[in-house]
């Protein structure tokens, strides 16, 4: 998501949890029928000096709302009417579906064997306003890895994910010098160079100095609360 919509979305998220604590229900509603008045009324803000926001931010709102919304309702009310159904089948499926619809973007012979009825639902895609199936992908995403990965997941004290881990443990910190950082990233790949390995380049070190932060932040609050030693004062004899 674009840094501008992000900002907009976390400003506005702490009266919203306040909402969700209360009335998880009525919030997610409320989120839901935001997201749709957005794209049927075409709802947007717009943009300097010309067009609106690449990423809406009336639309985009309910996929960061519905994470946690859909935990708070779950834990409030457990529903077991879909154990039955083979979720994890369907959700295969539609991701098979979803990567053959990208694909025949891409290859004109797999776009020939698509009725264009089917192939003009799911393109272009549209990301300004987050189209239904893309909130699908990523409910299916966040079921498989929940579902697939264990809290107890021995691979999780792996080397290879304890930088993620210290980043995750240090959110805040990382998630705010990472909206610095894309702006950086951004000037670089406009004025220098927009080549591939530039963007390989402006990658790996933003998540090196991400990383860095991360492994920085959680050193100085340990030594924060490491206790002081006083060296006793040991009177003279006169």
């Amino acid at each position: 998501m674009c840094c501008r919509s992000t900002i907009v979305l976390m400003g506005v998220f702490p009266p919203i949890l306040w909402l969700m604590l209360r009335r998880p229900n009525m919030t997610l509603v409320a989120s839901g029928l935001l997201y749709l008045m957005a794209r049927h009324f075409g709802w947007n803000v717009p943009a300097y000096p010309s067009g609106v926001w690449y990423f809406n931010p009336f639309a985009w709102q309910f996929c960061s709302r519905s994470g946690p919304g859909l935990r708070l309702v779950d834990r409030h009310r457990r529903c077991h009417s879909f154990d039955r159904v083979p979720r994890w089948v369907l959700g295969t499926a539609y991701l098979l579906f979803a990567l053959m619809m990208t694909m025949a973007a891409r290859f004109d012979e797999l776009r020939s064997l698509i009725p264009p009825e089917i192939y003009d639902a799911f393109n272009p895609n549209d990301k300004t306003n987050l189209a239904p199936y893309r909130l699908l992908h990523f409910v299916v995403f966040a079921f498989f890895v929940v579902r697939l990965l264990p809290r107890d997941w021995p691979g999780l004290e792996w080397r290879i994910f304890r930088p993620a881990i210290k980043c995750g443990q240090q959110s805040l910190e990382v998630f705010c010098a990472g909206i610095f950082l894309s702006f950086a990233a951004h000037f670089v790949l406009v004025e220098i160079s927009g080549a591939i390995w530039m963007q390989i380049v402006v990658s790996i070190v933003g998540i090196l100095m991400m990383t860095a932060l991360a492994y920085y932040r959680s050193w100085s609050k340990n030594a924060d609360k490491a206790p002081t030693k006083i060296k006793p004062i040991v009177a003279s004899a006169g």
